[in-house]
């Protein structure tokens, strides 16, 4: 893969919480969060689990439309939904990248399909048929704490490892462990 130079832009934070009403009057009990979470979970290691920049129509992903992929998700104990997605170099991605880039928040909503039923506290229980099939990009998400923060992250470069050292230079670091001052490894370092 020939990657660019200026390396991936990862979006991590709250992507939504369990058993809190949204702004939608929505609520996620977190044992239906908890297994959904857990059935997305191949689909995210296999880099499947695409997102749109604002929520389609039809509801269905359409790879010409993405601009995104989830690449993690969990819950916290306090019932966050915690996500990482990586903003992908598509057109949708690079209109994503654009608003980002000029200081603008974006919001993440979950999208997926099931019915609700009213509950005493006047909000709606969204019920055990709900199917979650990933998260988008939205500009007033439903959860107003749903605004992951926004990360550039280089290239990875290969790491040298004290493995590698110990490979690279058995007698230097053989030399280091044996000595019992600081003062001595100083002029070992100076030396080499």
């Amino acid at each position: 893969l020939d990657e660019s130079k200026e390396g991936k832009v990862i979006a991590r934070g709250e992507f939504a919480r369990c058993d809190v009403p949204t702004q939608n009057g929505r609520r996620y009990p977190r044992s239906l969060y908890e297994r959904e979470v857990k059935k997305l979970q191949e689909t995210i290691s296999r880099r499947r689990c695409f997102g749109e920049l604002d929520h389609p129509a039809d509801g269905k992903t359409m790879l010409q439309r993405v601009s995104h992929l989830i690449t993690k998700l969990s819950i916290e104990k306090d019932g966050r939904v915690m996500g990482e997605a990586e903003i992908l170099d598509t057109p949708s991605g690079k209109t994503l990248k654009a608003i980002l880039s000029a200081g603008a928040e974006a919001g993440v909503s979950s999208r997926g399909f099931g019915a609700t039923k009213p509950n005493s506290a006047g909000s709606q229980d969204v019920g055990d048929d709900f199917v979650l099939r990933t998260f988008d990009f939205v500009a007033d998400p439903a959860m107003q704490t749903a605004y992951p923060t926004i990360y550039n992250e280089d290239i990875e470069q290969p790491e040298f490892t004290v493995e590698d050292l110990k490979a690279s230079f058995p007698e230097l670091v053989q030399e280091a462990t044996d000595l019992s001052t600081q003062d001595e490894i100083a002029k070992i370092v100076e030396s080499e």
